[in-house]
């Protein structure tokens, strides 16, 4: 009873740090130690259970016995004997079951242990079974809880052995277990020499390009696809080179593991999420990729996400046009009791380092059309204005100075079919240029067409003449702060064009 004590300890250690210690020096070693213990526990427990007739004790170590010898030859086994050595192997399992099945007649183990040794060893049957013909997650999360419960049920087996001690009189045959225990070791010997179960288990499909030209759709019309040319099509992908010149998953991560990684990915709800597990698998490639070989494992994916991005841009657009509706409202008209002929007013986006452009969007004689940064003779230039103060025109162009940038300000337009009365009450500048219009338009860039800096609400066409010249004469002043709203624009501008070809510049108002 000490020995069998002893040996129920060990596979706890073994199953909490021993194996794992085993397995980082050698992996047959581990095997072997794992079920060398398995083996000597497995005899002495069934014949330290009281309450079982001979037969029942008979019939048990000899199941037990069947499935160690299946687990020491598999290694050798090719395909046509591996089914036989799986059928010898469920020996093991009917082993552990006749094991808590007698120690539930047995009145020195308690009916939560009987419970836990039943839990840890159906479960993982059944999960098996809900596998078969279809992919989920690895189960690593109930595999480790599983592997608690059994060193649960091994502790609380040893440590009821010691507080109930059982009958005087030993079971018949006792004292063969030394004969017994030596047969055990005899037949786990041969698993010293070969790898451990698991890791014969484990495939790796070498990458092939070639795959790809084979694979048939994910979806469509013809026949669906059955669960393994799935997987076997996630694998062409997932071995390939990606964009980056490199496989999807590390070419040693076994095919089992990167289909679970694959399935664990296809549950994911958003493409962050999948990147982030895919990037701690060690994996590589866009997310174009990876959708794409996902598509494999779990039809409908591709809809999904172009669902979640649709939905996703539809929010910004709404955000977007309630921020523009909202910048809008707080602008209005200056010159509200002169109508011109075409007019309208808007909040206007400042970029970084402030400025805008008034422009023919449709003549690139001088280069990219509204391009204030170009340093051609034929287009207003941004830094021009800045020496100048306020303005710099040139051909089809004019590029004028902001107070303040990184802000919305109030832009109004008006198109005139002869010059207005002059206007000077409230505003700090007041300066006129000309400007020509080979296609017969002039405008400010709408947002965000003009990059990062724009105009938010729509502004009419201001050559009102079609092609030829026209003066325009720009405004602008500083607004003060509203404290009730701080978003509220700091700046003004007051765009006036008409017809005229005169191209010089007049200062009406110099900035003070």
């Amino acid at each position: 009873m000490v020995w069998l004590r002893r040996l129920l300890y060990a596979n706890v250690a073994g199953d909490l740090l021993l194996w794992d210690l085993l397995d980082a020096l050698s992996g047959v070693a581990e095997y072997a130690a794992r079920w060398a213990v398995w083996t000597a526990t497995m005899v002495l427990l069934v014949r330290a259970l009281a309450g079982v007739p001979a037969r029942f004790r008979i019939i048990a170590i000899g199941l037990g016995l069947a499935g160690v010898l299946a687990a020491a030859l598999r290694p050798f086994a090719g395909s046509p004997l591996l089914t036989t050595l799986f059928l010898l192997g469920l020996a093991t399992v009917a082993c552990k079951a006749m094991i808590i099945a007698g120690q539930r007649r047995d009145e020195r183990f308690s009916a939560v242990t009987v419970a836990i040794g039943w839990t840890a060893l159906l479960v993982p049957q059944i999960y098996a079974l809900l596998q078969v013909g279809r992919l989920t997650f690895d189960g690593l999360s109930l595999a480790m809880a599983l592997d608690a419960l059994v060193v649960v049920w091994a502790a609380r087996t040893a440590h009821e052995l010691a507080a109930a001690p059982g009958p005087a009189v030993a079971p018949p045959g006792i004292g063969r277990t030394p004969r017994l225990l030596a047969a055990a070791v005899v037949l786990v010997l041969p698993m010293a020499v070969v790898g451990a179960e698991g890791d014969a288990r484990l495939t790796y499909t070498a990458a092939d390009e070639g795959c790809r030209d084979r694979l048939r759709p994910a979806t469509g019309l013809g026949p669906g696809l059955g669960p393994a040319e799935r997987r076997r099509s996630f694998l062409c992908l997932a071995r390939g080179e990606t964009f980056a010149a490199d496989s999807m998953f590390p070419e040693d991560l076994a095919d089992q593991r990167v289909l679970a990684y694959g399935a664990q990915l296809c549950a994911l709800p958003g493409e962050q999420e999948r990147h982030a597990l895919h990037k701690r698998a060690g994996g590589t490639g866009d997310t174009i990729e990876l959708t794409a070989a996902l598509e494999y494992l779990c039809p409908g994916i591709v809809a999904r996400q172009n669902a979640d991005a649709d939905r996703r841009q539809a929010e910004r657009d709404l955000q977007e046009a309630t921020w523009k509706a909202e910048a809008n409202a707080r602008c209005a008209d200056p010159w509200p009791k002169v109508r011109a002929r075409r007019q309208g007013t808007a909040a206007y986006m400042l970029s970084e380092g402030g400025g805008y452009a008034v422009f023919d969007d449709r003549d690139d004689s001088g280069g990219d059309p509204g391009d204030i940064y170009g340093d051609g003779d034929d287009v207003a230039d941004i830094f021009d204005a800045v020496e100048d103060g306020f303005i710099d025109a040139a051909g089809s162009s004019a590029a004028i100075v902001t107070y303040g940038e990184n802000a919305p300000m109030c832009l109004t337009v008006k198109a005139f079919d002869r010059a207005p009365p002059l206007r000077l009450t409230g505003w700090d500048q007041v300066v006129e240029v000309g400007i020509a219009s080979r296609s017969g338009h002039l405008g400010v860039p709408a947002y965000p067409k003009g990059g990062d800096g724009g105009a938010t609400g729509p502004l009419p066409d201001l050559a009102i003449a079609g092609p030829g010249h026209y003066r325009l004469r720009v405004h602008a002043r500083t607004l003060p702060s509203d404290e009730n709203d701080p978003d509220a624009p700091l700046e003004e501008h007051l765009i006036i064009v008409y017809p005229g070809r005169s191209t010089e510049k007049v200062v009406y108002r110099p900035r003070g």
